[in-house]
């Protein structure tokens, strides 16, 4: 069976493409432990481009374990078997001509990063450069059998691309939703200061944002973990039928 991994990336403005989140299977009977990654320093990641998981009352979370049947997923912030495969992989989709970031999928294939289907979005913020923030979802075959993967990616195609277009406008509608609620925050607070004879300057400092700020949903990566879960499953059934 082809290995099959989803992951979320984002080209952050301080240190270029960058993985958010990668999801993986865990080898058939396995617990998922050696797709864990170690604790790690944080120092090189800016807010962002780090993973945001809910914090625990002991230590902050560093990746989701979770189980479809028998079969166990994790998701983590880089995959430490395939950190080179990635790494080439968003490389290769932030710097393609043709990816448009308004949900339409892309493809892309070759006997290094194996086959790839991106879907691109972008939310709108003052905060970065350009007033947007780019993102990429990926489903990655890594598989050096053309023909087998491009039969399961066909045979998946509508499951996969309205998975991610689900995915692409929860995250988009979230991030409209927390737009709105921040405009209606400035414009009681604008209506304060001027009856108080105080006037607001305008913020032109970028600073990075997390996506799970961004859309308001502490939960966000965690449901993200769960539809990408979902997603593999049903694809490594379809495959093995």
């Amino acid at each position: 069976m082809a290995s099959m991994l989803i992951s979320l990336s984002h080209f952050c403005d301080k240190h270029g493409p960058r993985i958010l989140l990668v999801t993986q299977a865990a080898i058939n009977g396995s617990t998922g432990d050696e797709l864990l990654v170690p604790t790690y320093p944080t120092d090189s990641y800016c807010e962002s481009c780090l993973l945001h998981f809910p914090k625990s009352s002991i230590n902050d979370i560093r990746s989701l374990k979770s189980n479809i049947g028998s079969q166990c997923f994790v998701s983590t912030q880089y995959s430490s078997i395939r950190y080179q495969l990635l790494t080439l992989i968003i490389r290769r989709s932030f710097s393609e001509e043709t990816m448009i970031y308004d949900g339409m999928p892309l493809v892309f294939y070759d006997d290094i990063r194996g086959l790839n289907l991106v879907m691109g979005f972008k939310l709108n913020d003052e905060n970065a450069r350009g007033n947007e923030r780019r993102y990429c979802i990926i489903f990655t075959i890594d598989s050096t059998d053309h023909t087998s993967s491009m039969q399961l990616l066909s045979e998946n195609w509508n499951f996969i691309t309205g998975g991610f277009d689900r995915m692409v406008k929860y995250i988009c509608n979230s991030h409209k939703q927390e737009l709105e609620r921040q405009n209606n925050v400035n414009d009681e607070k604008s209506n304060f200061n001027l009856l108080g004879k105080t006037y607001l300057r305008g913020n032109k400092v970028k600073v990075p944002r997390n996506l799970a700020e961004l859309t308001h949903d502490e939960l966000l990566f965690v449901r993200l973990h769960k539809w990408n879960s979902f997603l593999l499953n049903s694809c490594m059934r379809s495959s093995s039928e």
